[in-house]
Parts: C-alpha cells; structure tokens; sequence
C-alpha cells in the first residue's frame, strides 16, 4: 500500500515540472519582445519600406540611410534582346564545332561574332581556306542565308610582321583571308551580297595582347560579324 501511495504522489508533481518549463518560455518570449520595443520605429519604418520596394510593395518610402537607393535589374533593350536570341541560335547550330577550341563567339552593342581562328582555318602566312574548316563555315553558311541581318567578315592578324611575294604586310593578307571566306560563303549560299561587308584590320583589332604564342594565335582570325541591324535592300 506504502509504494501505491508513493506512486500517486509522483505523478501528481510532474506537472510541476511542465508548468516551470512553460514559465521559463514565456519569459523568454517577454525578454525577446521587449528588447524589440526598444528598435528606433524610424529606422524599423525604413527598413520595412525598403524591402516592400524591393518584393513589389509599396513606394512610399526612400532608401536606407547611407545607401545610393533600391538596386534595380538592367532593363533589357531590344538590340540586346536580339544579340542574345542569335547567339543562342548560332551555339546551336554549330555545336560541336565549338569544343575544340578554334572557333570562339562573343556578344557586344554590334551583334554576335563567330571568330574563326587562324589554325583552323588558313596555314601561316596564306589565305586559301583548310578543308577542315569547311563543314563549320558551311554549318555557318546555312544560318547566315536564312536570316536578314548585315554582315561584316573582318580578317584579323597578330603584330608579327609578314614581307612575301603575294602578301607585302599583315593587312594585305588579312584582307585575303576575309574575301576568301566572303566569297565562299556567297557562292555556296543564297547570301544577298548587299549585306555583306569585307573588311582587313591586319594588327591593329587584337582580342588579347601579343604577349605569348597562344595569345598570338588568338589574334590571328577571320571572324563573321552578325550584327543587330537588318539590311533595308
């Protein structure tokens, strides 16, 4: 009967021990929402607003303190709009030709450029294209034909100086190199020849420095020029 009773009795303290959990956590809630009574309202009213501002709500209120104002996304305007829907399409169509490293493209206020670089395309110190450069400017060629745009095909050398027979300086043979890869494109594909410009800017249009062989290889390129004006012929 003794240990009965003694059981009884335990079980009616346990509650004890809940209760004084329960108070102990509702004092902390206390500490916790009086410490943030004691917030500047001002500064809290500014802070609120600017997040409001940031996810859409209300634009009552101005910048934090101290800060140059909201942070806005750059508006997409509709020739970079356009430069990026043609890069996607040339990526995709040469695909593969990508990989290796010889063929480079880039995006700027122009368009899209496909730079073709030099030991793809040409040995040193000649202009007549490789044969295994052909199935990606024909892969090129197929895209350039179905689409409006102007295009410039620009010949592009590195600043190491070239004296032969049939090409007395770097722009001479950059010259070359960008109307032999013109003239293929526009006769093997139903290209409008009036949007087609040819250009040779021997040295004077590096990508990178001339500073090791790598980088001159670089600079020596044909690159086709897609840019976001639409011929009007």
């Amino acid at each position: 009967m003794r240990k009965r009773h003694s059981a009884e009795h335990d079980n009616q303290e346990r509650w004890l021990l809940t209760y004084s959990d329960l108070i102990t956590l509702l004092l902390g809630l206390f500490v916790i929402l009086y410490a943030s009574s004691q917030v500047d309202m001002k500064k809290y009213k500014l802070v609120v607003s600017a997040f409001e501002n940031v996810f859409g709500g209300g634009n009552t209120a101005g910048p934090l303190p101290g800060s140059q104002g909201v942070m806005t996304a750059p508006s997409v305007t509709p020739p970079m709009r356009q430069s990026m829907e043609m890069e996607r399409k040339v990526k995709s169509v040469l695909g593969n030709n990508l990989r290796s490293g010889n063929i480079l493209i880039t995006e700027d206020e122009r368009g899209v450029t496909v730079h073709f670089l030099e030991k793809l395309m040409f040995d040193p110190g000649k202009a007549d294209i490789k044969p295994d450069a052909l199935p990606a400017l024909d892969t090129l060629g197929f895209l350039l034909s179905s689409i409006p745009n102007e295009i410039r095909i620009e010949g592009n050398t590195d600043n190491t100086p070239i004296h032969t027979a049939l090409y007395p300086s770097n722009w001479q043979l950059s010259i070359a190199r960008a109307m032999n890869v013109g003239y293929y494109l526009l006769k093997h594909y139903p290209i409008r020849p009036e949007k087609v410009a040819i250009v040779g800017y021997g040295q004077y249009h590096p990508l990178v420095p001339n500073d090791t062989p790598a980088d001159k290889g670089e600079n020596r390129r044909v690159d086709i020029v897609i840019l976001n004006r639409i011929t009007s012929k």
